[in-house]
């Protein structure tokens, strides 16, 4: 059905500042909450096309409202009501369109509950006929019976996706609550998601692209982040070789930018740029320190979450925070000003150097305190019979058992207004558990690289073999671990998890890239020396079962598998799949080995 006149279909809503109408199924909401002035702000999100069969694609866009309180708002009642929304302003952010409204706009929101089929749409298709029941803003005009027709067949349109739109908006909705809006750097916290402000110190572009790090600092301190050494403190890094000319301390944040972040970030991030970063996840180095990764959002790969930051009010407090650091350094700018500036007074440079020996010993007694708890975790691995050749990332995370894992408690959730339980279909998560290899799939080394001409591996190579060009030839690894936690109680069963290594996971496992396995015997039995160190005498005992008629995993009390646990990294994520009575939701809850890599040779 034809929009109404004067009403934009979304996908065609691309010109920054340009006032749109919109009709629209609310694929997710937030409840109204106070802005950082004086409104309230309504969030939500409409979509007005489901002919591609996804939620949340390029016809959907995100809007704002703005009130001056909570009551102003019309009530939504629940993912999948139709909204009708009038003399809203675009606005661009990132690659993306925003959608906000002010005390000009209006908003009509009609629950899905009370819009009928259009079988039974009559009563409404006349003039002096029924309406359709909605909540409206103040003093916002009926709609029209073109307009109320448009909402009837749009609710109707979306119907084979109202199982989608719940998914996204209950996802949405998790997402939300494991959020954190507009948080100084001082107070991130692990695994949470921010939004932060901040000023760029230091870029790298990695060749290729997609992936860029930058440094960054709001001139906050969060002594869980890599520690800048003042020059008087660490000479030889700082000043010999000039690698750092500030901030010192503990007020730079590293942070890794992927994908589309990072493409946006290479083409108009640079040093010195003030910067506005929403939904940044914060994990722990390898090397034990804070930091903070923006990947691209999987529902929508467009989105950027990176942008130039252009309120005066965010960067004048920055600079305050600047000014104030560098007044407490004495000096203007980080190294090369304190070079050429004058020399200070005996007493002030007694004091100085006092101040110097008190920073100095105690980097030497936070770094032999960081070596003492080295070697308590050497010293637990060897007494527990864990096989330190097989190194995890996160050694700070708490091991969780196989049992744990699939039976995540945080699946089960209730909605925000109707308090509704789900059990989502998957977590995006991270665990980290000491395990033991018990069974492999496929069972033949040879068969753990797959070429991508091969369209049993590669779907739509099938159809790149109808053309008379063919792709070129790489490999993939690809495999299955089936594992079962290090330690299983005395009379019980283990729990067995399935764990897929994919190309990139093995690549970090193995250190070694895929390659014909079939064709290049030394490669073949080099990766059989690596995987030996994982799992032991795991292939050889699977390929004796197997010409027996029998094969793995081995029943309970039988120890002919010999064997180390190990601790792994193993992430929970959801594969797409077509919605079933089993899969409702339309994903496959998966688990998958994460930074996790063999030590080789190994060590004796």
């Amino acid at each position: 059905m034809p929009l109404p006149n004067g009403f934009t279909a979304i996908r065609d809503a691309t010109t920054a500042d340009q006032v749109v109408s919109i009709i629209g199924i609310i694929i997710s909401f937030d409840e109204p909450k106070k802005s950082r002035g004086e409104h309230w702000v309504l969030s939500f999100t409409l979509q007005d096309d489901f002919t591609s069969g996804s939620v949340g694609d390029s016809s959907s866009i995100t809007c704002r409202l703005f009130r001056h309180g909570p009551e102003h708002f019309p009530k939504i009642t629940g993912a999948g009501d139709v909204a009708i929304i009038r003399r809203f302003k675009l606005s661009r952010w990132g690659y993306r369109m925003d959608c906000c409204g002010s005390k000009q706009s209006d908003m009509l929101v009609f629950p899905a509950s009370t819009v009928p089929d259009p079988a039974f749409s009559q009563p409404y298709q006349t003039g002096g006929g029924q309406r359709l029941p909605c909540q409206v803003t103040k003093h916002a005009q009926k709609a029209s019976i073109t307009e109320q027709m448009a909402v009837i067949h749009l609710k109707h349109a979306s119907s084979d996706s109202k199982q989608r739109v719940q998914q996204h908006a209950t996802i949405t909705a998790v997402k939300g609550t494991t959020s954190k809006k507009e948080s100084l750097i001082k107070d991130l916290e692990i695994n949470r998601f921010y939004s932060v402000h901040a000023q760029v110190v230091n870029v790298y572009y990695y060749p290729g692209g997609g992936k860029v790090d930058l440094k960054v600092t709001d001139y906050t301190e969060n002594r869980d982040m890599f520690l800048y050494a003042e020059p008087e403190v660490d000479p030889y890094h700082m000043v010999a070789h000039k690698t750092w000319k500030g901030p010192f301390g503990y007020l730079v944040l590293n942070v890794t930018l992927f994908e589309e972040n990072a493409n946006w970030a290479q083409d108009h991030v640079s040093e010195g740029d003030y910067i506005y970063m929403r939904n940044m996840r914060v994990k722990m180095s390898q090397d034990n320190k804070l930091e903070g990764v923006l990947h691209q959002d999987k529902e929508n790969p467009q989105q950027v979450d990176i942008r130039l930051l252009k309120n005066l009010a965010d960067i004048e407090a920055i600079n305050k925070r600047r000014e104030a650091y560098e007044k407490g350094r004495g000096s203007k700018t980080a190294f090369d000003t304190m070079q050429n500036a004058p020399k200070k007074s005996s007493a002030k440079a007694s004091r100085d150097k006092k101040q110097a020996r008190k920073e100095r010993k105690w980097a030497e007694k936070e770094a032999e305190q960081r070596q003492l708890e080295k070697k308590e975790r050497e010293w637990e691995i060897s007494r527990s019979g864990v096989n330190a050749n097989i190194r995890a990332a996160f050694p700070e995370m708490k091991l969780s058992t196989i049992s744990e894992i699939i039976y995540n408690p945080h699946r089960e959730i209730r909605t925000p207004v109707k308090q509704n339980s789900y059990t989502l279909p998957f977590v995006n998560c991270r665990h980290r558990s000491r395990v033991r290899v018990v069974d492999v799939f496929p069972p033949e080394l040879q068969l753990f690289a797959h070429s991508t001409r091969d369209p049993t591996w590669t779907p739509q190579q099938k159809q790149q073999d109808s053309t008379t060009t063919r792709t070129k030839e790489r490999w993939e690894w690809g495999f299955v671990l089936l594992l079962e936690d290090a330690e299983i109680p005395r009379g019980t069963v283990s729990e067995k998890l399935r764990v897929v290594v994919n190309n990139d996971t093995a690549q970090y496992l193995l250190k070694m890239n895929a390659a014909d396995l079939k064709a290049q015997p030394d490669i073949l039995a080099l990766l059989e020396q690596k995987l030996f160190i994982l799992w032991g005498n795991l292939m050889e005992l699977k390929t004796e079962l197997t010409d027996r008629g029998s094969d793995l995993p081995l029943p309970p009390g039988d120890n002919r598998l010999q064997n180390k646990p190990f601790d792994a990294c193993i992430e929970e994520y959801g594969c797409e799949v077509p919605i079933t009575d089993q899969h409702p939701f339309g994903y496959q809850r998966m688990h998958l080995l994460a930074q996790t890599t063999i030590q080789y040779p190994a060590a004796l």
